[in-house]
Protein backbone atom coordinates (compact mmCIF):
# COMPACT_ATOMS: atom_id res chain seq x y z
CA UNK A 1 0.00 0.00 0.00
CA UNK A 2 1.21 3.62 -0.85
CA UNK A 3 3.01 4.81 1.96
CA UNK A 4 0.81 8.65 1.82
CA UNK A 5 -2.31 6.52 1.60
CA UNK A 6 -1.43 4.67 5.19
CA UNK A 7 -0.46 8.29 6.69
CA UNK A 8 -4.08 9.33 5.32
CA UNK A 9 -5.48 6.22 6.70
CA UNK A 10 -4.07 6.65 10.05
CA UNK A 11 -5.09 10.59 10.08
CA UNK A 12 -8.58 9.64 9.15
CA UNK A 13 -9.34 6.69 11.63
CA UNK A 14 -7.88 8.16 14.26
CA UNK A 15 -9.70 11.41 13.80
CA UNK A 16 -13.07 9.79 12.92
CA UNK A 17 -12.06 8.30 16.82
CA UNK A 18 -11.53 11.62 17.87
CA UNK A 19 -14.53 12.93 17.21
CA UNK A 20 -17.11 10.03 18.52
CA UNK A 21 -14.92 10.56 21.84
CA UNK A 22 -15.78 14.29 21.79
CA UNK A 23 -19.00 13.52 20.89
CA UNK A 24 -19.55 11.42 23.88
CA UNK A 25 -17.71 13.40 26.31
CA UNK A 26 -17.25 17.16 24.91
CA UNK A 27 -14.71 18.75 27.39
CA UNK A 28 -10.83 20.55 27.70
CA UNK A 29 -9.14 18.05 28.60
CA UNK A 30 -10.16 15.32 25.87
CA UNK A 31 -9.53 18.05 23.19
CA UNK A 32 -5.71 18.76 24.73
CA UNK A 33 -4.96 15.32 25.05
CA UNK A 34 -6.92 14.43 21.34
CA UNK A 35 -4.81 17.08 19.46
CA UNK A 36 -1.25 16.10 21.18
CA UNK A 37 -1.94 12.95 19.41
CA UNK A 38 -3.57 14.79 15.97
CA UNK A 39 -0.55 17.27 15.52
CA UNK A 40 1.91 14.71 14.41
CA UNK A 41 -0.56 12.40 12.12
CA UNK A 42 -0.88 15.48 9.97
CA UNK A 43 -0.15 13.31 6.63
CA UNK A 44 2.51 16.25 4.98
CA UNK A 45 6.20 16.60 4.66
CA UNK A 46 6.72 12.70 4.09
CA UNK A 47 9.64 12.03 1.70
CA UNK A 48 11.51 9.13 0.59
CA UNK A 49 14.19 10.46 2.59
CA UNK A 50 12.62 10.37 5.62
CA UNK A 51 9.55 8.27 5.08
CA UNK A 52 10.50 5.08 7.50
CA UNK A 53 10.42 7.73 10.88
CA UNK A 54 7.57 9.03 8.90
CA UNK A 55 4.91 5.95 9.41
CA UNK A 56 6.68 4.72 12.68
CA UNK A 57 5.34 8.13 14.31
CA UNK A 58 1.75 7.77 12.49
CA UNK A 59 1.31 4.44 13.55
CA UNK A 60 2.47 5.30 17.13
CA UNK A 61 0.21 8.29 17.82
CA UNK A 62 -2.55 6.60 15.68
CA UNK A 63 -2.61 3.60 18.15
CA UNK A 64 -1.53 5.35 21.70
CA UNK A 65 -3.58 8.42 20.78
CA UNK A 66 -7.04 6.45 20.40
CA UNK A 67 -5.61 4.42 23.61
CA UNK A 68 -5.46 7.52 25.25
CA UNK A 69 -8.81 9.95 24.26
CA UNK A 70 -10.77 6.09 24.37
CA UNK A 71 -10.03 6.21 28.26
CA UNK A 72 -10.19 9.85 29.02
CA UNK A 73 -13.88 9.73 26.93
CA UNK A 74 -14.90 6.88 29.38
CA UNK A 75 -13.38 8.51 32.57
CA UNK A 76 -14.13 12.29 32.52
CA UNK A 77 -16.74 14.12 34.60
CA UNK A 78 -17.66 17.57 34.14
CA UNK A 79 -16.73 18.17 37.67
CA UNK A 80 -13.34 17.44 37.49
CA UNK A 81 -12.76 20.45 35.27
CA UNK A 82 -12.88 23.40 37.74
CA UNK A 83 -9.68 25.80 36.05
CA UNK A 84 -9.26 26.44 39.34
CA UNK A 85 -5.13 27.52 40.88
CA UNK A 86 -4.76 23.58 41.43
CA UNK A 87 -6.11 22.90 37.71
CA UNK A 88 -3.73 24.89 36.04
CA UNK A 89 -0.63 24.01 38.41
CA UNK A 90 -1.10 20.61 37.36
CA UNK A 91 -1.82 21.87 33.69
CA UNK A 92 1.56 23.66 33.74
CA UNK A 93 3.69 21.05 35.47
CA UNK A 94 2.26 17.70 34.75
CA UNK A 95 0.58 18.05 31.27
CA UNK A 96 2.44 20.88 29.28
CA UNK A 97 6.27 18.98 29.88
CA UNK A 98 4.86 15.71 28.79
CA UNK A 99 2.95 17.42 25.52
CA UNK A 100 6.09 18.98 24.94
CA UNK A 101 7.96 15.70 24.69
CA UNK A 102 5.51 13.70 22.83
CA UNK A 103 5.16 16.56 20.00
CA UNK A 104 8.64 17.20 19.62
CA UNK A 105 10.09 14.21 19.45
CA UNK A 106 7.40 13.10 16.91
CA UNK A 107 8.47 16.19 14.92
CA UNK A 108 12.19 15.35 15.06
CA UNK A 109 11.51 11.91 14.18
CA UNK A 110 8.99 12.66 10.97
CA UNK A 111 12.24 14.95 9.89
CA UNK A 112 15.33 12.83 10.59
CA UNK A 113 16.22 10.70 7.66
CA UNK A 114 18.44 7.94 9.10
CA UNK A 115 17.25 4.46 8.02
CA UNK A 116 15.83 2.92 11.00
CA UNK A 117 18.38 -0.43 12.21
CA UNK A 118 17.08 -3.68 13.20
CA UNK A 119 18.45 -3.16 17.05
CA UNK A 120 16.44 0.17 17.10
CA UNK A 121 13.23 -1.44 15.94
CA UNK A 122 13.38 -4.07 17.60
CA UNK A 123 13.52 -1.99 20.84
CA UNK A 124 11.42 0.44 19.49
CA UNK A 125 8.80 -2.27 18.84
CA UNK A 126 9.72 -3.53 22.39
CA UNK A 127 8.92 -0.56 23.84
CA UNK A 128 5.67 0.62 22.19
CA UNK A 129 3.98 -2.82 22.65
CA UNK A 130 4.89 -3.20 26.04
CA UNK A 131 4.05 0.39 27.01
CA UNK A 132 0.63 0.33 25.32
CA UNK A 133 -0.28 -3.11 26.35
CA UNK A 134 0.52 -2.09 30.05
CA UNK A 135 -1.19 1.19 29.99
CA UNK A 136 -4.56 -0.47 28.74
CA UNK A 137 -4.23 -3.45 31.57
CA UNK A 138 -3.41 -1.10 34.04
CA UNK A 139 -5.88 1.66 33.51
CA UNK A 140 -8.62 -1.30 33.55
CA UNK A 141 -7.75 -2.36 36.62
CA UNK A 142 -8.33 1.31 38.45
CA UNK A 143 -11.74 1.76 36.70
CA UNK A 144 -13.59 4.80 36.22
CA UNK A 145 -13.55 5.67 39.33
CA UNK A 146 -9.85 6.23 40.14
CA UNK A 147 -8.42 6.97 36.19
CA UNK A 148 -8.78 10.55 35.49
CA UNK A 149 -7.36 13.82 34.16
CA UNK A 150 -6.99 15.57 37.77
CA UNK A 151 -6.17 14.85 40.97
CA UNK A 152 -9.90 14.26 42.12
CA UNK A 153 -11.29 11.51 43.97
CA UNK A 154 -14.95 10.85 43.69
CA UNK A 155 -17.97 8.70 45.70
CA UNK A 156 -17.28 5.68 47.25
CA UNK A 157 -13.46 5.46 45.59
CA UNK A 158 -11.07 3.25 47.27
CA UNK A 159 -7.27 3.37 47.73
CA UNK A 160 -6.30 0.40 44.67
CA UNK A 161 -3.47 -1.78 46.43
CA UNK A 162 -4.02 -4.87 43.91
CA UNK A 163 -3.09 -5.96 40.77
CA UNK A 164 -0.59 -4.25 39.07
CA UNK A 165 -0.71 -1.83 41.80
CA UNK A 166 0.57 -4.16 44.15
CA UNK A 167 3.74 -4.25 42.25
CA UNK A 168 4.47 -0.89 41.63
CA UNK A 169 2.56 2.26 42.87
CA UNK A 170 2.00 4.28 39.54
CA UNK A 171 2.01 1.72 36.81
CA UNK A 172 0.07 4.08 34.41
CA UNK A 173 2.90 6.73 34.12
CA UNK A 174 5.43 3.64 34.33
CA UNK A 175 3.33 2.39 31.18
CA UNK A 176 3.25 5.46 29.41
CA UNK A 177 7.18 5.98 30.10
CA UNK A 178 8.17 2.95 28.11
CA UNK A 179 6.45 4.39 25.20
CA UNK A 180 7.95 7.85 25.45
CA UNK A 181 11.60 5.71 25.71
CA UNK A 182 10.27 4.34 21.99
CA UNK A 183 9.52 7.70 20.59
CA UNK A 184 13.02 8.99 22.01
CA UNK A 185 14.91 6.51 19.91
CA UNK A 186 12.84 6.86 16.89
CA UNK A 187 14.43 10.52 17.02
CA UNK A 188 18.17 8.93 16.40
CA UNK A 189 19.06 11.72 18.43
CA UNK A 190 20.52 11.45 22.00
CA UNK A 191 20.08 15.29 22.49
CA UNK A 192 16.52 15.36 21.89
CA UNK A 193 15.93 11.78 22.95
CA UNK A 194 17.57 12.57 26.51
CA UNK A 195 15.65 16.15 26.75
CA UNK A 196 11.82 14.80 25.72
CA UNK A 197 12.43 11.63 27.80
CA UNK A 198 13.58 14.32 30.47
CA UNK A 199 10.19 16.20 30.10
CA UNK A 200 8.35 13.73 30.43
CA UNK A 201 9.61 12.04 33.61
CA UNK A 202 9.63 15.79 34.81
CA UNK A 203 5.98 16.17 34.24
CA UNK A 204 5.05 12.47 36.17
CA UNK A 205 7.08 13.44 39.00
CA UNK A 206 5.52 16.21 39.69
CA UNK A 207 1.79 14.86 39.11
CA UNK A 208 3.38 12.02 41.24
CA UNK A 209 4.71 14.68 43.87
CA UNK A 210 0.96 15.72 44.42
CA UNK A 211 -1.09 12.72 43.31
CA UNK A 212 0.67 10.99 46.40
CA UNK A 213 -0.21 14.35 48.92
CA UNK A 214 -3.66 14.19 47.87
CA UNK A 215 -3.65 9.66 48.56
CA UNK A 216 -2.25 10.68 51.83
CA UNK A 217 -4.57 13.18 53.30
CA UNK A 218 -7.70 11.21 51.52
CA UNK A 219 -6.52 7.61 53.01
CA UNK A 220 -4.24 8.17 55.64
CA UNK A 221 -2.39 5.47 57.39
CA UNK A 222 -3.89 3.04 54.72
CA UNK A 223 -2.00 4.87 52.45
CA UNK A 224 1.46 4.98 54.39
CA UNK A 225 1.47 1.26 54.52
CA UNK A 226 0.89 1.00 51.15
CA UNK A 227 3.53 3.77 50.40
CA UNK A 228 6.47 2.25 52.19
CA UNK A 229 5.57 -0.99 50.88
CA UNK A 230 5.29 -0.62 47.34
CA UNK A 231 8.07 0.93 44.83
CA UNK A 232 6.87 4.03 42.75
CA UNK A 233 7.78 3.24 39.47
CA UNK A 234 9.87 -0.14 39.26
CA UNK A 235 9.29 -3.71 40.65
CA UNK A 236 11.52 -4.46 43.28
CA UNK A 237 13.09 -0.91 43.40
CA UNK A 238 13.67 0.84 47.23
CA UNK A 239 11.17 2.26 48.71
CA UNK A 240 10.75 4.85 51.02
CA UNK A 241 9.81 3.77 54.24
CA UNK A 242 8.97 5.68 56.55
CA UNK A 243 8.13 8.67 54.74
CA UNK A 244 5.28 11.37 55.20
Amino acid sequence: MDAILLLKINFAVYGVVLIGCLIKNFNFNIILVGLTYLAPLVPLGMTDFNMERFLIVSFCNTIFGIIEVVFFALTERPEDITFDKAYFQQLWGHVMPIVVALIGMSFVSRSTGIPVGIGEGVSIAILFVTGSVLRVWSIAQLGVLRFKFNIAFREKQTLKTDGLHGIIRHPTYTAMMLVVLAYAITTHSWMVGVLGTLSALFGFQYRIHYEELALKEQFGEEYDQYRANTPMWLPGASTRRGAR
